[in-house]
């Protein structure tokens, strides 16, 4: 479901504070499933598996737009020392 929203144009229409915080609670939600499915009697291996990869991905999302949103500023700020 989510493969199909383009992140580059969902951050030009809602600001990238928004989708971090977006990409937030997504990894917030992703980490109580991870848990519930834990705590199960008999936890599902291969769906904690998945809950984790999808995880791991949204992390990766936020590090990679956080690592931009520093990179942008540090370009700016250095166009305007030359």
């Amino acid at each position: 479901m989510y493969s199909r929203i383009d992140p580059v144009a969902l951050v030009f229409e809602i600001g990238v504070d928004e989708y971090l915080a977006t990409l937030a609670a997504r990894h917030a939600g992703l980490e109580r499933a991870i848990q519930e499915e834990a705590r199960r009697p008999a936890p599902d291996g291969l769906s904690l598996t998945y809950l984790k990869r999808r995880k791991l991905k949204v992390k990766d999302e936020i590090t990679r737009l956080q690592t931009a949103a520093a990179g942008t500023g540090r370009r700016s700020g250095a166009s305007s020392q030359g």
